[in-house]
């Protein structure tokens, strides 16, 4: 049989111990409470991976309810086109099951997409995103805290099996999780400072119209992996907008960190001394910056420990002094001194103060 022909296998689920690693990666990651768009590709894949799905995709909303920016993991770059820069001409309107319908509380949290009608499959959401990334069916979970939607997940599979009741009740699960990474991070992870991850980027603006002049590969780079809607720098016509400097929220003198995948673009602007006769202009730099938390996290998860021993460790490389790690976990002064001695020896510390600076690499 052709394999374009055979019915499709959905993903397996992986074994017990290895979900209940992935249950805690995923909260570990959440309780940082830097938002969903750092750890976004994170997220994608523990979901994927806990659901049996082929892909998966996040969504983070703004005040208005309208996509800010998104992941997906593995969207042709035409589809991610279309989503950020013809939103509002392609894939709003009836008919339109989109991340905005997904997102109004009308409904259930997860599921509305396990069944659509027969106008699902003739919308341009479907046959336009979702069917140009090879997929089918979908699963959808809202993300809802204090009464507002702050992100979708979608979860995607090819034709042949779709998902069900079981697959649902999985995602329905994580959304204790995801929610709380819209609330506040441990309170010593400010002592944390991002690291700048790859090259600075350079954009020059016209002072007068902040209209931009021009932009080199890094900057045009970083603002393709922001994948914040109307940026308009994806596709073969890819154009900077007009208004940048305002999407961007930075004025000369003054700084943004915007949310995105893999960390925050921080975003900074400076005024240019114009030659003699020469026109005003202002110098945007772009850096991505990588939470240091979300690496603590990670080197966590590698170590040979226990679900409790990781909880432990993790509070040393988030900076926590030792004295907080009973309260924090509910461990006792003896059991504690028992998970210290496994955790330093796993971790090839001597101490809790080596274990933390270990973990922060």
């Amino acid at each position: 049989m052709p394999a374009s022909s055979r019915p499709h296998a959905s993903p397996p689920r992986p074994p017990a111990l290895a979900q209940q690693r992935l249950w805690q990666e995923l909260d570990l990651l959440c309780r940082l409470g830097l938002g969903l768009a750092p750890i976004a590709p994170d997220i994608c894949a523990v979901l994927r991976a806990l659901v049996g799905a082929d892909a998966a995709a996040v969504f983070w909303l703004d005040e208005h309810g309208l996509p800010e920016g998104f992941f997906h993991e593995d969207s042709p770059a035409s589809a991610q086109d279309l989503f950020l820069n013809e939103f509002e001409r392609l894939f709003v309107g009836e008919g339109e099951t989109n991340v905005v319908a997904l997102a109004r509380a009308n409904g259930p949290a997860v599921g509305r997409l396990l069944a659509p009608d027969a106008q699902y499959f003739r919308s341009n959401t479907y046959n336009l995103l979702i069917r140009a990334g090879g997929h089918h069916h979908t699963l959808d979970l809202r993300v809802e805290v204090q009464g507002r939607t702050r992100a979708v997940l979608l979860l995607f599979r090819a034709r042949g099996e779709g998902f069900g009741a079981a697959d649902a009740a999985v995602l329905e699960r994580a959304s204790a999780s995801l929610q709380r990474a819209f609330g506040p991070g441990p309170v010593a992870a400010h002592m944390l400072p991002p690291r700048p991850e790859g090259a600075t980027g350079h954009i020059v603006l016209d002072a007068i119209g902040q209209r931009p002049v021009l932009a080199d590969g890094a900057a045009l780079a970083l603002l393709q992996g922001a994948r914040l809607r109307g940026l308009g720098v994806l596709g073969a016509n890819a154009t900077l907008p007009p208004d940048l400097a305002l999407r961007l929220g930075v004025r000369p003198g003054c700084a943004s960190h915007l949310p995105v995948p893999h960390g925050l673009l921080l975003v900074q602007a400076h005024e240019l001394l114009p030659p003699a006769g020469g026109t005003a202009q202002w110098l945007i730099t772009l850096q991505l910056q990588r939470p240091r938390q979300i690496d603590v996290v990670r080197r966590v998860l590698q170590l040979p420990l226990s679900p409790l021993q990781r909880e432990i460790a993790a509070l040393a490389g988030l900076g926590h002094a030792r004295a907080h790690a009973g309260p924090l976990t509910g461990v006792g002064d003896a059991a504690l001194k028992k998970h210290m001695r496994s955790i330093l020896e796993a971790a090839g510390a001597s101490d809790w103060n080596e274990l933390g600076m270990h973990l922060r690499g």
